[in-house]
């Protein structure tokens, strides 16, 4: 039995790139279009040619392919043979059988892969093997194919929006846009976070970067909305802990050891209640995802029953897939970055990745640079914006502070901008308080 498939808009779709060139192909790749949607092998084999074509900058024109195929299958045999390649280079179709033909070739790939996922779910369940979980993310990673589709606006559309936004600006009619930060200080100096950024976060591991996470969630829950945090870094218990502890002002250290007095210990069950009872309708937390492709898959089911608004992820590098034979751990992290900000573009959503910097920074006591991004990868080329949380060795009054004096609470830290393509670098100092694991604005 065949898997379901549409050779027609195949047809299509290889002859309207092969002969109007680069702006179709570029078209179909905004679709994200791949080998994987093409069900004929014929069709497999010219769209690779292609893609190929392209990346080497020889042209896209059918007598270009043709040669191009017939330097290691003489005869077409893989293409369906000289006149199946004649047929479709020849084909005129017009711009809107190709537009059809993209939608079609989509739809027709999301049912093939519905029917295997079906199968093996089939199967599974047959054998007294049902995974659940692999089924939803598997179902949920089919279902958002759809919605990886690329909607293109026109350069005169986005004119008009962004003259309508600077006509709100100048009547003083605009609204605050993007999400503000927990604390105003941060938003003033380093501007909001805005719809589609990849804004990556990173420190030293102990200077309290899943704790400014925390905070970060639970500020956008309870103001803006749904907000999802993936934390490898901890368990779901275990980030509840510290989010009550935040919100009450009492050190999870003191609860757990015995050592909070009465009215301590009535503030911490009250911020429990809080969370119970308001906190977790909009901030739903997951510490069982792995990879990318799995963070996509869950995000994808989440947005069936919510509006999701933000994404937080503690941290980058528990995220990384092994890495290919070949590739390094470096470039296994530049591929995991791109995928998050495309996953913040396709969503229109902030996704806030926490990630580790290099331990140079302690040895050398200085404030982190770019090129500190433990395993660095592409982080820097990926990221809309990277903010570094350092520990200075004096604070502002002269005092010298270390993670290693325990003696000291309240620790100054410095929150650095070191990269932001629209609001440029800034910096602020801050408090950070470790036995509530908060951060506090600097007392003025």
């Amino acid at each position: 039995m065949k898997l379901p498939h549409n050779e027609e808009a195949e047809r299509i779709v290889l002859s309207v790139v092969m002969n109007e060139g680069p702006s179709a192909l570029l078209k179909a790749l905004d679709y994200k279009v791949t080998e994987a949607w093409f069900y004929n092998q014929f069709a497999k084999v010219i769209w690779k040619q292609v893609n190929e074509a392209h990346i080497r900058g020889i042209g896209l024109e059918p007598h270009i392919i043709c040669a191009e195929l017939k330097k290691t299958d003489p005869d077409l045999k893989r293409c369906g043979g000289m006149q199946n390649f004649a047929d479709i280079s020849g084909a005129s179709p017009t711009p809107l059988a190709f537009a059809y033909s993209l939608d079609a070739l989509r739809d027709a790939y999301q049912a093939r892969e519905l029917a295997v996922v079906a199968s093996e779910t089939q199967q599974m369940a047959l054998a007294g093997k049902p995974q659940v979980d692999e089924f939803v993310a598997k179902i949920s990673k089919v279902l958002a194919i759809r919605n990886q589709t690329a909607t293109q606006v026109s350069l005169k559309d986005a004119a008009s929006q962004v003259m309508a936004d600077l006509a709100k600006l100048l009547s003083g009619e605009a609204e605050q846009t993007g999400m503000t930060w927990p604390w105003p200080d941060m938003t003033k100096e380093l501007g909001a976070a805005t719809g589609g950024e990849l804004i990556v976060i990173a420190a030293r591991p102990g200077v309290g970067k899943s704790s400014m996470a925390r905070d970060i969630c639970r500020h956008f829950a309870s103001r803006y909305g749904d907000t999802l945090l993936f934390s490898r870094e901890m368990p779901v218990k275990k980030v509840c802990k510290g989010l009550a502890g935040m919100m009450s002002g009492v050190s999870v250290r003191a609860i757990e050891s015995r050592q909070a007095n009465p009215y301590q210990i009535k503030a911490f069950e009250n911020a429990l209640k809080d969370i119970e009872t308001n906190l977790s309708k909009k901030l739903h937390i997951f510490d069982s995802d792995r990879n990318p492709s799995q963070i996509a898959a869950r995000i994808e089911a989440c947005k069936a029953f919510m509006q999701v608004k933000a994404v937080v992820i503690d941290y980058l590098q528990l995220y990384v897939p092994p890495h290919g034979k070949g590739e390094t751990r470096d470039i296994a992290i530049g591929q995991t970055t791109l995928a998050f900000k495309d996953l913040a573009v396709s969503m229109g959503i902030p996704v806030i990745l926490l990630a580790q910097v290099s331990r140079e920074v302690e040895r050398e006591n200085r404030i982190p640079r770019l090129s500190d991004l433990r395993e660095s990868g592409n982080i820097e080329q990926d990221a809309d914006r990277v903010i570094f949380i350092h520990l200075p060795t004096e604070n502002s009054e002269g005092g010298t502070q270390s993670l290693n004096d325990q003696t000291v609470q309240n620790l100054e830290v410095e929150i650095v901008q070191a990269k932001g393509r629209d609001n440029g670098c800034a910096s602020i100092r801050m408090v950070f308080n470790r036995p509530t694991t908060k951060f506090q604005q600097l007392a003025r």
